[in-house]
């Protein structure tokens, strides 16, 4: 995929959803915070690797603020 995304034959976002869940399969923390399910605090986030620097890498790949997108998670309106 990564080979893909180089090319511009797949978006960077995919990657980054791909990548993020592979993470949380193999038991690894997410890097762009786009795996929610149920957590010891509730439905929300996996706990994310780097959370300082979370959005930054969420720009990089093409993927609005977090904070956007929890919100779209959580199904808040705007």
């Amino acid at each position: 995929m990564r080979d893909a995304v180089a090319g511009g034959d797949a978006a960077p976002a995919d990657l980054a959803h791909l990548e993020d869940r592979v993470r949380v399969n193999s038991g690894r923390p997410p890097l762009y915070g786009t795996q929610y399910g149920l957590t010891e605090a509730g439905f929300g986030p996996w706990p994310i690797e780097d959370p300082e620097r979370l959005d930054e890498r969420r720009a990089a790949m093409g993927l609005k603020p977090h904070a956007e997108y929890d919100d779209e998670m959580r199904g808040a309106s705007g």
